[in-house]
């Protein structure tokens, strides 16, 4: 788990302030591109990223706010508490004082 989370903000460090593409966090992290591209598709649908731009197969990303707030708590090496509903159309993140992050929909 612990390799997990520095991989994570690995590609969430590569992101902060720019727009990406997979291949982009590639060659800024060192990691394999099919371990990017499968981040990136959960990253995605979790809202932690978003689509700046798609066409086909290409696409540009930026973190979102909630990207940015999930950065922040692995920075500090809080616990992370990630909750999904089902159906949404909107996440929300939370930073509790015990450093908790809630994500919900």
């Amino acid at each position: 788990m612990k390799e997990f989370r520095s991989r994570l903000k690995r590609i969430l460090e590569s992101m902060v302030g720019r727009v990406v593409t997979p291949g982009d966090v590639v060659a800024l992290t060192g990691l394999p591109r099919y371990e990017v591209l499968a981040t990136f598709h959960v990253l995605e649908a979790l809202g932690v990223i978003e689509v700046i731009n798609a066409k086909g197969n290409y696409r540009v990303y930026k973190l979102s706010h909630l990207g940015l707030e999930l950065l922040n708590a692995l920075q500090e090496g809080e616990e992370l508490l990630i909750t999904v509903a089902a159906g949404a159309r909107e996440v929300v993140a939370e930073t509790s004082s015990e450093g908790e992050v809630s994500a919900e929909a």
